[in-house]
């Protein structure tokens, strides 16, 4: 992912009031270096949003300051899904942040199927608290050099992030579908057997898991293929 590259047309979106993202609790690991290659730092932390505290992982090797990546999850999941690709990201010079969505894993909140004034909402925070990291590399104040990838429900965010935030330079999305009306009804038609994989699934990853899960009145996005 060249992050050099031209960014994207999208819109902004113009929020009414800007909330503060604070930091709640914070811990730091090492992860051993591998042959050649850096060791890995990572930073854990709980994020205060608006209607939910979001837990994240920032990881960085080397010095110096350079390209930031936000790298989100499937659907069911958590931040810890992506711990091994963020480690390698971050020994092949990339500033990255993991963080579990609103209503998975640690995090709290309900799931708002990437809501822009939830999920969404919360993608640009995380954008701002990487433009005051001294690591991350600035195209100007306040606009860090930063992508966003993920699969499924991950990628959605992504392209939803660059549709709204004109500061995404770059989107990877993975499996992923644009919108859910079209992956569960095309043309019309009900996908009823992959709604039902799909629902259950996640209901069943969230059964035992922490956070604000038992009240969150929904489901996120897997990869919408044939079903």
């Amino acid at each position: 992912m060249d992050l050099r590259k031209t960014r994207p047309r999208g819109r902004r979106l113009v929020a009414a009031v800007a909330a503060a993202v604070l930091i709640a609790g914070a811990g730091t690991w090492a992860v051993a270096a591998s042959g050649d290659r850096p060791a890995v730092h990572r930073q854990d932390r709980v994020l205060d949003m608006p209607g939910a505290r979001i837990d994240t992982s920032y990881f960085t090797a080397g010095t110096g300051r350079r390209p930031a990546v936000l790298l989100g999850h499937g659907f069911g999941g958590s931040k810890d899904d992506v711990r091994d690709h963020a480690e390698e990201l971050a020994r092949d010079g990339y500033a990255v942040l993991t963080w579990s969505a609103r209503g998975f894993g640690r995090s709290t909140g309900k799931i708002g199927l990437n809501d822009p004034d939830g999920e969404v909402a919360d993608v640009r925070r995380l954008i701002d608290w990487l433009a005051k990291r001294p690591e991350v590399r600035l195209d100007r104040q306040g606009d860090p050099r930063v992508g966003v990838a993920g699969a499924s429900y991950g990628g959605a965010i992504s392209l939803l992030a660059a549709g709204y935030d004109r500061r995404v330079d770059a989107i990877a999305p993975e499996i992923t579908y644009w919108n859910l009306a079209d992956a569960l009804f095309p043309n019309g038609v009900y996908k009823k057997l992959w709604a039902g994989l799909f629902f259950t699934t996640g209901l069943a990853d969230l059964s035992g898991a922490q956070g604000g899960q038992e009240d969150a009145g929904g489901a996120g996005g897997g990869g919408m293929g044939p079903g």
